[in-house]
């Protein structure tokens, strides 16, 4: 007989609820975690040569993106741009085909290696030039307003 069997009352549900949990025979635990995935939004600060770019990246499950970068001066946006193409990771290298930049067609392809990644945010370093870039997991592809800043 499992020990959810000899149970009476509230405060005997109570106490298999905490040894469930305790002991991690919950569906919960039983459950494989899955591993973080680029898929989703990210923001990001900085560009090689330009500390004051920010960007949103949005990675797709089909191997698609789009990305769009700006610069702020005085509370205005300065600098736009946007891209889009496909993206895939292969043995911890992340490679970008831009094949769409500000709505034309264009060429773009970088490869970058991934130093960390999780669920809430990941580091890739591009080689040529070595930068690192540092991004962070955000709910929706929406950007700050310039007067606050970057």
């Amino acid at each position: 007989m499992s020990v959810l069997g000899r149970i009476d009352g509230k405060w005997g549900a109570l106490a298999a609820l905490v040894f469930v949990l305790v002991t991690g025979e919950g569906l919960a635990a039983s459950a494989p975690s899955q591993p973080p995935t680029l898929v989703g939004f990210w923001y990001g600060l900085g560009e090689p040569g330009d500390p004051d770019i920010f960007y949103i990246d949005a990675f797709t499950a089909d191997g698609k993106f789009h990305a769009e970068y700006r610069k702020c001066e005085k509370g205005k946006l300065i600098y736009q741009q946007t891209q889009s193409g496909t993206w895939k990771i292969a043995d911890g290298v992340l490679t970008i085909n831009s094949t769409v930049i500000n709505g034309k067609p264009g060429k773009f392809d970088h490869s970058y290696t991934v130093e960390m990644l999780s669920g809430t945010e990941f580091h890739a370093r591009l080689h040529d030039p070595d930068f690192l870039f540092v991004e962070r997991r955000i709910p929706k592809f929406e950007f700050p307003d310039c007067y606050l800043g970057v």
